[in-house]
Parts: C-alpha cells; structure tokens; sequence
C-alpha cells in the first residue's frame, strides 16, 4: 500500500518536465511582457529631458536677476545719461556731440576710427570751429557757402558714394 501512496503522491517524471516547462515558459512570458510594456526608454529620455529643462531654468533665473539689476539701475537718471552718451552718442541740451578723426595719411591700424566714443563736449575749444572744415592733403578749407551752391543731384551722389 506504501507504494501505492508514494505513486500517486509523485508525478510522472514527464509530467515534472512539464509542469517545470510551463512554470519556465510563464516567467519567460511574463519577462517579454515587463520588458515590451515597461516605458523604460521614455523614463530615461523624460530624465535627459528634465535635466536639460533644469539646466535652462538655472540660466534663465541667471539672466532674470542680472535683467532685474539693469532694470534697477536704469531707474538712476545718471545711468541712463551715462549710457546715452555712451550707446546712443546723446548730449544734453546746450551741447554738441564732435567726432575727431586721425588726419589722412595717419595708419589707424585697421580699425574704425569711428567705432570711438565721440569727444567730449569740454573739449570743443579745441576743435575748429563749425563754419569751416579742414583736412590734410590736397583738399583745402571748404566754405559752407560753396556746399549750399551744388544741386541736390550732386549733394545726394556724394550721400551715396560709399556704393561704389
């Protein structure tokens, strides 16, 4: 009767091989459904894109405070004068803006002479007066009176020279 018992107790050695076949086919199937449905490659790319969101909302509240500075600054009318004359090469009424150019046959070293900041309005004293113009080299002092006298054709291809 032991035998009997012990029979029925166990499987069949094929029925094993089964049984330990579906449970092996179960875990594989449920694996290939984790790794298909699981969102892992949208979880690692929302990641890249969280740190690079981070990263431009650092720099953007970098440029918020230092705008918030400027902005605090443009409230002191001296800042605002200082960059007038600065920037924009505004004066204040009463006074006149010069520009000094080196003479003509001075090398200015490959730069734009007029890429300066103009004079100062303390040195005008010291620049000709605003009748005439004068200059080096073969051109002499050219009167006002002889630039009133050319038509307006001519005036305005001397205007539109540089597209030559």
């Amino acid at each position: 009767m032991a035998k009997a018992e012990r029979s029925r107790r166990r499987p069949a050695p094929s029925n094993q091989r089964k049984a330990r076949l579906i449970l092996f086919g179960a875990a594989l199937l449920s694996v290939v459904i984790l790794v298909a449905w699981f969102p892992a490659g949208a979880l690692l790319h929302q990641r890249s894109d969280l740190a690079s969101a981070n990263t431009q909302l650092r720099e953007l509240h970098q440029q918020d405070s230092q705008l918030a500075q400027e902005g605090k600054a443009l409230s002191n009318s001296a800042e605002i004068s200082r960059i007038a004359r600065e920037q924009y090469q505004l004066v204040s009424p009463g006074q006149q803006a010069y520009e000094v150019l080196p003479p003509a046959g001075s090398s200015s070293n490959g730069r734009d002479p007029g890429d300066d900041a103009p004079a100062s309005p303390s040195t005008a004293a010291q620049l000709p007066s605003s009748g005439t113009s004068t200059s080096t080299g073969s051109h002499a002092t050219t009167d006002k009176s002889q630039q009133n006298s050319s038509s307006a054709l001519d005036r305005m291809l001397r205007a539109l020279e540089f597209w030559r």
